[in-house]
């Protein structure tokens, strides 16, 4: 027989049984599948019962027609926002980021040497900077690089300090305790027990970055997704930007999606709520 959760008694005295964690996961699958069905119904209830014009809301067959009129140039924007400007830029920002954050956490020197230049620079939003950025590497994609960079260090410096400095000192005080060395400390302590909150960093990171090389299209690239919106914007084609929209929308959740298995993969050994 399987073994079933133990039993808890309320406030009047009765014994209920907390639902089994399988229920409950179904539970939340379909609320969260009421809540996107409800969406799409009021949407479609919208656009085709004529109480929004398309210019503004567009509809099932809008949608189609801008796919349609955007397919032959999808994959070559995807492929230049994506792996030619975001991923360089966040892998960049991911490792200058994590490096000095673990540095700034465990050397009180390179703190001392690193923390007036990230405190000067992290209220700065990224965006703000994109006339500098233009001036440094000019209208290409240096400068889109740059800022999806830098916005992903800001993120990932002050995500790794804080994981480090949040690593519980009993786990220290047991490895010095059993005559680890600093570098085992480092090796075997310090990197699994940042690892779990480094990737909460890194979805952070993930999502922004999306926002960013949007923007920094907008600006001046000649391709990708966010010159597809200069465009539509320029020429009032509502349904363009809506399904560019739902594209990046896709992309960003199926980044998030692999950084979330990914971040099972390596830290199952961390006992979740």
């Amino acid at each position: 027989m399987s073994a079933q959760p133990p039993a808890v008694a309320d406030s009047q005295g009765e014994v209920k049984r907390p639902s089994p964690p399988l229920r409950l996961f179904t539970r939340q699958r379909l609320i969260g599948a009421s809540v996107v069905i409800t969406l799409i119904s009021a949407w479609l209830v919208l656009t085709l019962g004529g109480f929004v014009r398309p210019l503004f809301v567009p509809g099932p067959a809008d949608l189609v027609r801008a796919y349609e009129q955007l397919a032959p140039q999808l994959p070559g924007d995807i492929w230049d926002s994506v792996v030619t400007r975001l991923v360089p830029g966040f892998v960049i920002g991911l490792a200058v980021g994590m490096l000095v954050g673990v540095s700034m956490a465990v050397s009180a020197t390179f703190r001392a040497l690193a923390d007036p230049i990230v405190e000067a620079i992290r209220p700065l939003p990224p965006l703000a900077l994109i006339p500098l950025f233009i001036l440094w590497f000019g209208i290409g994609s240096g400068t889109q690089v740059a800022l999806i960079a830098f916005g992903t260090f800001i993120v990932m410096v002050i995500t790794s300090y804080e994981a480090v400095r949040n690593v519980p000192p009993i786990y220290l005080q047991a490895a010095a305790t059993l005559g680890a060395r600093k570098r085992q400390v480092f090796q075997r302590v310090i990197i699994p027990a940042i690892v779990p909150d480094i990737f909460g960093g890194v979805r952070v990171a993930v999502a922004a970055s999306f926002g960013y090389v949007v923007v920094a299209e907008i600006i001046g690239a000649q391709s990708g997704l966010g010159y597809r919106l200069v465009l539509a914007r320029r020429y009032l084609l509502t349904e363009n930007i809506v399904a560019i929209l739902i594209v990046i929308g896709l992309l960003a959740f199926l980044a998030d999606q692999l950084i979330r298995w990914l971040n099972r993969r390596l830290t199952g050994w961390k006992p979740r709520a």
